[in-house]
């Protein structure tokens, strides 16, 4: 091959094309999120530099359900940064910057991805710092990674203890998005409303009014519960009947349901009332005590209408991810 044959054949490699798949994330994303660290913070290297910490990193990762990603691409890509940056505030840690892997068929399959995700990386104030893309995929996928500090304690989910008060913190302010069991609180509030939830509970570990807790995921709050109890390894009472939520909303809808901006918390029964007092300067929240922990296994009982229910079986694993004694 002549000299001329050899650049035009470098210029059609696969792999100097498939670059241009990163263009969509670079129209879409800010290039410098930290303008302290000069150019070295800039996007578009090889990894991304962050600001130096002097807490305990925290790290999270989300993939999005693939029937969301074709369906929504929006919402799953504002899903995608919500559910990771409530991961980071569960452990009591503040989110520093998010990543993301998007795999579609082309550019206009991944505009409504990104664009999701930057209006809430807009909305929470957390950048979206690198990732990867792929647009000669034969589907569409998701899944967005966040980095984390703790500066104060960690709520750890192991660390409630029997005789501990089970809360449930939520935000009330919404309603359902569509046909899918998501309580939607956040699209439509306030930044800096947003922006004071998440900062909640680092600031409840650091009062030291909390000292475990757990995000109401995808299970919701009865599938988090069983998730609690198997994470500390006691018995967790859950009363459905002290569950409050949004007027003319069902049972099973709220109790099922991903709120957006949702904790159960393991609090000791002296810090109660300071934990109330705390929360009730902002009007959107529920906070109230559901249940509590006991000594046994890490089974999960439902009290309802006067009635005791065996809803788990501790001797059963629902994530393997068990106490440690």
């Amino acid at each position: 091959m002549n000299d001329v044959g050899l650049v035009k054949a470098l210029r059609r490699s696969s792999g100097l094309l498939a670059k241009s798949d990163i263009r969509s994330a670079a129209a879409t994303f800010r290039h410098q999120p930290f303008p302290q660290l000069g150019l070295a913070g800039m996007l578009g290297d090889d990894s991304a530099v962050v600001p130096a910490q002097t807490g305990q990193l925290l790290l999270a990762c989300e993939g999005m359900h693939p029937e969301l990603v074709e369906e929504d691409p929006w919402f799953a890509g504002w899903s995608g940064v919500l559910v990771n940056l409530s991961d980071i505030a569960a452990m009591g840690g503040r989110p520093l910057a998010l990543v993301n892997s998007v795999w579609s068929s082309g550019e206009e399959g991944i505009s409504l991805l990104m664009e999701g995700m930057r209006f809430a990386c807009d909305r929470f104030g957390v950048p979206m710092v690198g990732g990867h893309s792929n647009q000669q995929s034969s589907y569409q996928a998701l899944s967005v990674s966040v980095l984390g500090v703790a500066d104060g304690p960690i709520l750890s989910a192991r660390a409630a203890l029997p005789g501990d008060e089970l809360w449930m913190l939520v935000n009330k302010a919404g309603g359902f998005y569509r046909h899918y069991p998501f309580w939607d609180a956040a699209t439509h509030a306030p930044p800096e409303r947003l922006r004071a939830q998440l900062d909640l509970l680092p600031l409840l570990a650091a009062e030291r009014f909390v000292h475990a807790a757990k995000d109401i995921s995808m299970g919701g709050i009865t599938g988090t519960a069983v998730m609690f109890a198997e994470a500390c390894g006691h018995q967790l009472i859950l009363d459905l009947d002290a569950v409050e939520r949004p007027e003319d909303i069902h049972d099973e809808a709220w109790l099922t349901c991903f709120p957006s901006f949702g904790y159960l918390l393991a609090v000791d029964p002296s810090h109660t009332a300071a934990l109330a007092q705390l929360v009730l300067r902002d009007s959107t929240l529920i906070c109230c005590r559901v249940g509590h922990f006991a000594l046994g296994d890490c089974s999960v009982l439902l009290q309802h209408s006067g009635a005791t229910h065996h809803f788990w079986d501790g001797s059963n694993a629902l994530t393997g991810f068990g106490c440690v004694r």
